[in-house]
């Protein structure tokens, strides 16, 4: 019946409510079901239309996870958690980003659902940074959790090398410009970039797990996990991505390996030779290092260099305000031509369905709300930094250094790339940090570092 005679819409939420209590039935509490939200990260991706607002799954389900938290707190009389300084320094970035959606609104006369739908986009899922640790405050629950990243990973990996091994033909795209290739893989992520933005998010840290874990059976798992990914961002063909999970998994194997400096750079050794001897395969990457006199005449980064020069002017025009969250796009060259791609803006009057992340995300934040929006995401990277140095601190290896190193090589990519616009990757960007912060939080109380 809900099939035959409702849209949708209706039938997602008569599905996914009965399936919450469902769930709730089996176990009423939310830090049972911390674990799980991983795997909706990861298979949540696709959109829903609710009138203006067109949210993914993953995001529904997240905004009832923390609504399932806070009805728990109230149940079980149980106070809020107390907030550390990196909590509160992401708080201050939102009200910055407030700010600077009102300014959006106001003063330049962006559409309100637009500007409020894009100036929020990077904090839906900013409830984790408080709900992980205070649920995730034990060593088990830490290593469940990790656990869970791990088959994660392995899923996403497996589901990557199969996509790729069942491509026939070649990408036509990319043939054009000079590279032959089957094709660019995305997993459940729906975007080869995308995926390797989630990717060197998580390679690093399972890698650490893979030679930490006491448990031979989870050892292996977590090995293959990683094998899988790196094996998916090399079929991605993103070059930020192979560049940022490098210098990921680097940092993890010269900190594990710091007495025996010989071992990471066999690994290297050994991982450039395999490149070197598919550099045909892998020629998207690996002319970046091989021919790199080659880049300048390529589409790809040559539309890019022109794209950001004009952002950057546009920047320059209203350096404090941006021109304002929603507004709406155009390219000036009106040409598919990359070499044409130069981005203007004009103010929005109706909804947009989807926003472009302008292929970077700092350049985002200076466009779109300037000096203001700027000064936030200035203040999330301090919080980032400030938990990572906390972590990797009080609880060494394999939890501080492996997360770090991850968000390290993420936050390196967001230079040519804006992931967090993105629910999938944006969610378990936040969800990484919520376990930084848990580290912190179980390891400074119990006084033993792992």
């Amino acid at each position: 019946m809900l099939y035959l005679l409702y849209p949708s819409t209706f039938r997602f939420a008569v599905v996914g409510t009965i399936l919450g209590g469902i769930l709730i039935a089996i176990n009423p509490r939310p830090a049972f079901w911390l674990p799980f939200l991983p795997l909706v990260f990861l298979l949540g991706g696709n959109t829903l239309s609710l009138g203006v607002f067109n949210p993914s799954l993953l995001t529904l389900g997240v905004f009832g996870f923390f609504g399932f938290y806070i009805v728990d707190k109230i149940i079980w009389n149980e106070p809020l958690p107390s907030l550390s300084w990196t909590v509160k320094l992401v708080f201050l970035a939102l009200v910055l980003q407030l700010i600077s959606i009102t300014v959006s609104i106001h003063i330049h006369g962006q559409f309100f659902w637009n500007a409020v739908r894009e100036g929020s986009s990077i904090f839906l899922f900013m409830p984790l940074v408080f709900m992980v640790p205070d649920l995730c405050n034990t060593e088990d629950k830490l290593l469940r959790l990790m656990r869970s990243l791990v088959l994660t990973l392995l899923l996403a990996g497996a589901a990557g090398v199969v996509e790729y091994m069942s491509i026939s033909g070649f990408s036509r795209v990319d043939i054009s410009i000079g590279y032959l290739y089957k094709g660019r893989v995305s997993s459940f992520l729906g975007n080869a970039n995308v995926f390797a933005g989630y990717l060197e998010l998580a390679i690093p840290v399972t890698v650490a797990l893979g030679l930490w874990e006491k448990s031979i059976k989870w050892r292996i798992t977590a090995l293959i996990a990683a094998l899988l990914g790196i094996l998916c961002i090399l079929f991605t063909f993103s070059r930020g991505g192979l560049f940022s999970m490098a210098i990921g998994v680097g940092i993890v194997l010269i900190y594990r390996f710091r007495k025996r400096l010989w071992i990471p750079i066999l690994i290297s050794i050994l991982f450039v030779g395999f490149l070197v001897k598919n550099a045909d395969l892998f020629e998207r990457q690996m002319s970046f290092f091989m021919n790199p006199g080659k880049l300048i005449n390529q589409p790809t980064l040559l539309h890019r260099h022109v794209t950001y020069r004009g952002l950057w002017n546009q920047f320059l025009d209203s350096p404090v305000t941006g021109i304002g969250w929603g507004a709406e796009e155009f390219f000036w060259g009106n040409t598919r031509i990359y070499s044409f791609w130069e981005i203007r803006h004009s103010v929005s009057t109706e909804s947009i369905s989807h926003f472009g992340g302008l292929n970077s995300l700092f350049l985002t934040h200076a466009v779109r709300g300037g000096l203001i929006s700027l000064s936030g995401l200035f203040l999330i990277i301090v919080a980032v930094a400030v938990a990572s140095f906390k972590a990797i601190g009080k609880a060494r290896f394999p939890w501080g250094i492996g997360l770090s190193a991850g968000l390290l090589g993420f936050g390196i990519h967001q230079i040519m790339d804006n992931f967090l616009c993105w629910p999938q990757t944006s969610s378990f960007f936040w969800l990484y940090i919520g376990i930084l912060l848990a580290t912190v939080s179980i390891f400074t109380r119990t006084g033993n570092a792992a």
